[in-house]
């Protein structure tokens, strides 16, 4: 999760930051990043403070903020530890009283899985490599932008944002993906004596369109919201990796996979939890490049902020 986070401040800071100690970068009254260098520590805040990666380097400590949860990650001699707080004095202007506020943006964890799949362009159609260890093949979402438009205060609304998504899909059998001269994907089988795992991750920037209706419960203390509609998504990269007693082997490239998706998704919720699905009409390959699948995910929302 670290170098998740890390990685998306790199990514967002690319461009912006020069020989200064403090660089920041505005829209209108607030500061979408902001990075303070000193000489033994670097702090960056993203999108007005809601979330803040503070790195250490003195205590080789990690402190990564998002919302009012606080994760300090501490890297030692005995391993590495991570404790999460609850900072209750946390406050941002940006959450200020809204017609409606819709759910989106926060982070989510849920299970993959490949639908109606075809494998009749094989010579060997029987063969089905794609299949899954459906409890590991895990999706992980940052959705870190959230755009809301009332209908109705306080009870309907459209909901719309940004977010990053990782899709592991970790194979059942002891084989990674290749593709050959033909420009198709084939699956390669693993042989060593001390194989452990093996995977395909595809990562994506998302956009969604829903439509959200929100019902009171428990006497107005309590909000309970559903949502449907579709979410549109840029694939940013692939890989395989395969996994042994000693090692690991990283394979980067397109595996063909569609540079667009678009899926289904609906949701139901109480307060800031919420259980979500989504199936995608976009088979995870191009066509004729790879097996026909359509990926679906299962998951929760774990964070809102």
């Amino acid at each position: 999760m670290k170098k998740i986070i890390l990685l998306l401040a790199v990514a967002l800071l690319c461009g912006q930051i020069h020989a200064q100690d403090t660089t920041q970068v505005k829209l209108t009254t607030k500061t979408i990043v902001s990075v303070n260098e000193e000489p033994t520590k670097t702090k960056v805040t993203l999108l007005n403070d809601k979330i803040s990666i503070e790195d250490n380097m003195l205590s080789d400590t990690t402190t990564i903020r998002v919302g009012r949860r606080n994760y300090q990650i501490i890297e030692g001699h005995n391993g590495t530890h991570v404790n999460v707080t609850k900072d209750e004095n946390w406050k941002n202007e940006w959450r200020k009283r809204k017609l409606f506020n819709g759910h989106w943006s926060g982070f989510e964890l849920g299970v993959n899985g490949l639908a109606n799949p075809d494998y009749s362009m094989y010579a060997n159609p029987n063969n089905e490599f794609m299949e899954l260890r459906q409890a590991a093949s895990l999706e992980v979402n940052i959705n870190f932008v959230e755009y809301n438009i009332c209908l109705k205060p306080d009870r309907i609304g459209i909901v719309s944002g940004l977010g990053f998504q990782w899709n592991n899909y970790k194979f059942d059998n002891p084989i990674t993906l290749d593709k050959m001269d033909d420009g198709i994907i084939y699956p390669i089988t693993i042989e060593e004596n001390n194989y452990k795992k093996s995977k395909l991750t595809a990562s994506y920037l998302t956009l969604p369109l829903m439509l959200e209706f929100q019902f009171p419960v428990n006497d107005n203390t309590n909000t309970m919201f559903l949502s449907a509609g579709m979410v549109g998504a840029l694939n940013l990269g692939s890989h395989t990796k395969v996994k042994n007693d000693h090692s690991k082997d990283k394979d980067h490239g397109s595996f063909n996979i569609n540079p667009f998706k678009y899926s289904a998704i609906a949701r139901i919720g109480l307060r800031d939890i919420s259980f979500y699905a989504t199936y995608s009409f976009s088979s995870l390959f191009k066509e004729d490049k790879g097996p026909e699948l359509f990926p679906f995910t299962i998951g929760i929302s774990l964070v809102n902020f």
